[in-house]
């Protein structure tokens, strides 16, 4: 049986058609293009004394600032007016940036809260996003929301929102991107940033209302006389899938699109000199049956975090002993491919201004990658932290330059694990447009004696990349790298050029990416080496005037990989995506995908059962479906069916939620592989289930447990933290592993239980 993209596609417009309500009131209304109307402005008030925090926008202080509103649909009738008034309110004195806030909502009943955890998504519940440009560059944000139960929700925004341009197309406009973005790799939004600010909300009977105090020491900006900021909000209406702004955008744009931002005037702001001093106090104990030696051990450690402000945009952190208990474990994956997974990186040192270190292909060739620091290969693929003995950090903006300098010192364990030196520079210009040209190096000097450290004492890279960007809808990226390790010889560089467009209805994708044999990026991270890849992709959107349907996206993507020196196929991957999501939330895609693979040697595929050598092409199926996620009850489905090397594959992947209120909820996932091989037959099973109760937005109790049966473990993690500030409070963590199979330790003692470990932190935040 054959599939017309041409053909599914029409199917699908009839199907909207069909339901399209009589008359044409819910025709949607064009958002004139960003070069033809005026830009908004706002203006930011002194105040003379702090209004009092308490989620009630009725003070006298607010009475006298001028309110902004007027917020324009994007999502579900563009250019219309919101449905709902929104009225948002600045005021500063020397020390704090204040925000108040007014929902209008003519039902507030009806509002949708789904969750009551600080940083949690906002894609689900009722919610509001402010966007601030503090340099005014049109290139870096940072960005503050709330939702009506006080959730303290913070990013930063740097390369102007415009993530890498090769990794792959979008499945939507650019609203579904408001409420969401990826966390760690190449990113151009770091959700994982935390500053040290405080919001208050309640639900009132003319909607809900907060107010937000942003101390000026959490964000960097140009102090004087008569400044502007760029400004950008956006409100979430959950229960009717509504996203509007205050800048009106097209659904060629989100959020964090820096660019299309207004003005916030009358800013009179000081220079803030600011430090920090975290210090950290551990104790627990650690029971670890898979060592050979004392496998009982009491964990007792302190040290310090400082930051300390040189000048308003370029900022110092220091870490001394480093600790990173209170970081949940990783999800596990089941790799059914030849190479390396990716696990982002969530270790709080790590985080912020991580967008400035940004090289490469995320999740592809990322010349650097900070989980290569302090971090070791473990038995599932996952990572396994080791110490770190101090670090020092040194990022921020200098002029119209963006600075990233690195230096972190890693403990050897042992005789087995190295003790190294890790060094990284970036430096990056913008430029007009969303352009900018960088340069990056990084090296891992060996501080060790161990053999294999003579060898290879030491793994150097260096980078250069520009980024063009042409009109509104238009990006061009471009890197080329270049590796260098004792011992190594060939083809050690790795190189990209890739253009995108997307105007919201059409985007383009092409590029070409090449890495050689040698490539050995040992600060960052590598996917696959040695080939040229081509990678064409086309998505068409479309907006039906519909009551039940508001897009359908078919897309498709071609890629093909040569070897570097024949230029022989080693794989290729024809994706194509009919899917369409519906006003109440939820989504549909039907996929047919046909892949090919060259195996020059047996591909360990299971323990056990390894693939011959040979040429492989085989075509899969793919369904899924979703509910609306912020109902009180939710669940999602995936089935795969095709061929697989020589044999067949049937994969099914379900998942459910149970949310009661908005402090607890209950998730679940289960995913299996069934696959018959001419080498053997195997089946894996990946389950997880997690719980939340979240006592206040910076108090919650986390339960994560995992099993999988390609490891034969079942694993448990336990969080329980009560917060004063973004990160810092008392965190008490217990952690477990247990094998599902018949185990010895090195002591030659039967056991199940792998491991575990019982650990109370206490990190407390020093404000000089």
């Amino acid at each position: 049986m054959r599939f017309s993209f041409k053909r599914f596609t029409v199917l699908l417009l009839c199907l909207a058609c069909a339901s399209r309500p009589n008359g044409s009131a819910l025709a949607q209304q064009a958002v004139p293009s960003q070069e033809n109307q005026p830009k908004r402005r706002a203006r930011a008030f002194r105040v003379a004394s702090p209004p009092v925090l308490d989620g009630h926008v009725n003070e006298a202080v607010w009475e006298k600032i001028e309110p902004i509103g007027d917020f324009i649909q994007q999502e579900p009738f563009q250019g219309a007016p919101s449905t709902e008034k929104t009225e948002v309110r600045f005021g500063y004195d020397d020390h704090n940036l204040y925000i108040g806030i007014i929902c209008y909502d003519s039902e507030p009943g009806n509002i949708v809260v789904t969750q009551n955890r600080r940083d949690g998504s906002l894609t689900d519940t009722d919610s509001i996003q402010i966007l601030l440009d503090t340099f005014h560059d049109r290139y870096n944000a940072f960005i503050f929301g709330t939702s009506p139960t006080g959730i303290e929700y913070d990013a930063q925004v740097s390369k102007a929102g415009q993530g890498d341009t090769s990794t792959g197309l979008t499945t939507s406009g650019g609203g579904a991107a408001v409420v969401g973005a990826q966390r760690g790799g190449a990113a151009a939004v770091n959700l994982n940033w935390d500053g040290v600010w405080t919001v208050r909300s309640q639900i009132t009977d003319r909607g809900w209302e907060a107010e937000m105090q942003i101390s000026l020491r959490t964000l960097r900006y140009n102090p004087g006389k008569d400044k502007v900021w760029g400004l950008q909000m956006v409100r979430n209406i959950r229960r009717r899938n509504e996203q509007s702004f205050w800048t009106p955008i097209s659904r060629a744009f989100d959020l964090y699109q820096v660019y299309v931002a207004g003005d916030l005037e009358g800013l009179d702001l000081p220079p803030q000199r600011d430090l920090q001093v975290i210090p950290y106090l551990l104790g627990g104990l650690d029971q670890d049956y898979t060592r050979t030696g004392d496998q009982t051990k009491i964990a007792r450690n302190a040290g310090l975090d400082v930051k300390y402000k040189f000048s308003p945009s370029l900022v110092m952190d220091a870490t001394f002993n480093t600790d990173f208990a209170q970081v949940e474990v990783d999800e596990q994956q089941i790799n059914l491919t030849r190479f390396n997974l990716f696990f982002p990186e969530k270790r709080p040192f790590f985080l912020e201004n991580s967008g400035i270190f940004d090289f490469g292909a995320p999740r592809e060739t990322e010349l650097f990658f900070s989980r290569s620091i302090g971090m070791i290969e473990g038995i599932d693929g996952t990572r396994v932290q080791t110490p770190i003995d101090a670090g020092l950090r040194l990022s921020g903006k200098v002029g119209r330059y963006q600075v990233g300098l690195l230096n972190m010192k890693s403990r050897q364990v042992g005789d087995s694990i190295d003790a190294n030196n890790f060094s990284v520079a970036r430096v990056r210009r913008e430029l007009p447009n969303r352009s900018s040209v960088g340069f990056i190096a990084t090296n891992r000097q060996s501080l060790s004696q161990l053999p294999r450290d003579l060898a290879r004492p030491y793994n150097r890279s260096i980078g250069a990349d520009a980024n063009v960007g042409f009109g509104r809808y238009a990006n061009l990226q471009n890197y080329y790298a270049q590796t260098i390790t004792p011992g190594i010889s060939g083809s050690t560089h790795a190189a990209m050029s890739s253009f995108r467009y997307d105007n919201s209805r059409d985007q383009i994708l092409m590029s070409y990416r090449e890495v050689g044999h040698s490539f050995n990026p040992e600060v960052g991270y590598l996917q696959r080496a040695g080939y040229r890849r081509p990678h064409f992709g086309y998505r068409r959107t479309f907006y039906p005037a519909s009551r039940r349907i508001r897009t359908i996206h078919p897309h498709f993507q071609w890629n093909r990989w040569y070897t570097m020196r024949s230029m022989d196929l080693e794989s290729s991957y024809w994706h194509n995506d009919y899917g369409m999501t519906w006003k109440g939330g939820e989504t549909m895609s039907f996929q047919v995908n046909r892949s090919f693979e060259r195996l020059d040697r047996p591909f360990e595929v299971f323990p056990g059962i390894a693939v011959a050598p040979g040429r492989y092409g085989f075509s899969q199926i793919n369904t899924s479906y979703s509910t609306n996620q912020s109902a009180p009850r939710f669940a999602g489905a995936d089935l795969v069916v095709g061929s697989f090397y020589g044999g067949t594959i049937r994969a099914a992947t379900v998942s459910a939620g149970v949310r009661k209120g908005e402090n607890l909820t209950w998730t679940g996932n289960y995913t299996r592989n069934m696959i018959n091989l001419p080498e053997g037959n195997f089946t894996t099973d990946l389950i997880s289930f997690r719980f939340s109760w979240s006592f206040t937005p910076k108090s919650y109790l986390q339960t994560f447990t995992q099993y999988n049966t390609r490891i034969n473990q079942v694993g448990t993690n336990i969080r329980f933290a009560l917060l004063s500030t973004a990160s810092n409070g008392l965190y008490v963590v217990y952690n477990t592993r247990a094998a599902t199979v018949d185990y010895r330790d090195p002591h030659d003692t039967p056991r199940s239980t792998l491991s575990r470990a019982f650990y109370v932190k206490y990190t407390y935040l020093f404000d000089f």
